[in-house]
């Protein structure tokens, strides 16, 4: 079978990560001094889908190192509202793959006539959010060709991991470049043990994905992927969002991914996989923890640090779900409504 540009993409991250770093190093660092001259108050994300659950990892890390509010955009305010928002003294974060879509650039444009600090993270020089933004860090992992976004997240990881360790100089989040591309490696030497794994969801109807705090970001961008590529519905939750009524749904018609690769939420995860059996639902965590792996019905476990652990689980969960889609009958690199989508 030929194999999907989605996959081909995948593969090529190791690669092209590199050439991220090598774009960035210098420019994360006048950016950050940038920052700290600002001083700001708040921060403000602006993103939709991929570069939204990249944002969402930042949200925490912001909030836990840096020490200051932080707040995701909604865009509506902004577009469909007209609405005057004081950003004065905020850090405005536009996150686009393409640097496209207009309800995000409609933000920074606010946000600049506020003499808010507004950076950009996008992969493509010259586009509308990319010029609108008084500084850009750039994804520089070559144009994006399947719809499935796939480079573009792993290197926003990368680059916004980055930048919060450069504003903070907390060694939690001090990213050696050699780690960051083994634990991608680590992540593409586990594909065929995927392959055999995806038969499990071949005929769900449903799917629920979980997570907690800084996992959070995977779990979103799975129910994600899982979604635009094999079409059909899947539900993420916090772990601590989900008790208060979703856990309803549960059955044995209803398989849960989880992911735990936290040591501060691990024990919440082995909680949850331990409900959701007694409820008779089958379990798969992505884990770098060896009780979680023992506990859930099947499980791809990587022995990864923590803060490495995240660019394992990205590109692992991106193989799951072109493998599932193949699976499926669907074609993971198009879908004809999808590619007329304009974000307003």
């Amino acid at each position: 079978m030929k194999e999907t540009v989605m996959l081909s993409e995948i593969k090529a991250q190791p690669e092209l990560i590199k050439r991220c770093m090598n774009t960035n190093r210098e420019l994360i660092k006048e950016i950050g001094q940038k920052i700290k001259e600002f001083k700001p108050n708040n921060i403000l994300i602006a993103a939709r889908g991929t570069s939204l659950h990249s944002g969402m990892l930042a949200r925490y890390l912001f909030e836990l190192y840096y020490h200051i509010p932080v707040s995701i955009a909604a865009p509506s305010v902004f577009t469909v509202y007209d609405g005057e928002v004081d950003l004065s003294k905020t850090l405005v974060i536009a996150i686009s793959q393409s640097g496209k879509g207009k309800d995000i650039c409609k933000v920074v444009e606010k946000a600049n006539k506020c003499n808010a600090f507004t950076l950009g993270i996008t992969n493509t020089k010259g586009s509308i959010i990319a010029n609108e933004c008084k500084y850009n860090l750039w994804n520089d992992v070559d144009e994006a060709v399947s719809y499935a976004a796939t480079k573009t997240y792993t290197s926003s990881l990368y680059l916004l991991i980055s930048l919060i360790y450069e504003l903070t100089g907390n060694d939690d989040l001090k990213l050696e470049d050699e780690k960051v591309i083994n634990a991608l490696n680590e992540g593409l030497s586990h594909y065929e043990e995927i392959k055999q794994l995806v038969p499990v969801l071949k005929d769900a109807e449903n799917t629920l994905v979980m997570a907690r705090g800084k996992d959070l970001s995977l779990a979103m961008e799975l129910a994600l992927k899982l979604k635009e590529t094999s079409h059909y519905p899947v539900h993420a939750y916090p772990c601590s969002e989900f008790y208060h009524g979703p856990i309803v749904m549960v059955s044995e018609k209803t398989p849960t991914i989880l992911f735990g690769i936290d040591k501060v939420t691990n024990d919440n995860i082995i909680k949850m996989i331990k409900d959701l059996k007694y409820l008779n639902a089958k379990t798969i965590a992505f884990t770098n923890n060896e009780e979680i792996k023992n506990e859930a019905d099947y499980a791809l476990y990587y022995d990864v640090e923590d803060k490495y652990a995240i660019f394992t689980s990205a590109i692992m969960l991106q193989l799951f779900t072109n493998e599932l889609s193949v699976l499926r009958g669907n074609n993971p690199d198009f879908h004809k409504v999808l590619e007329h989508i304009e974000t307003i």
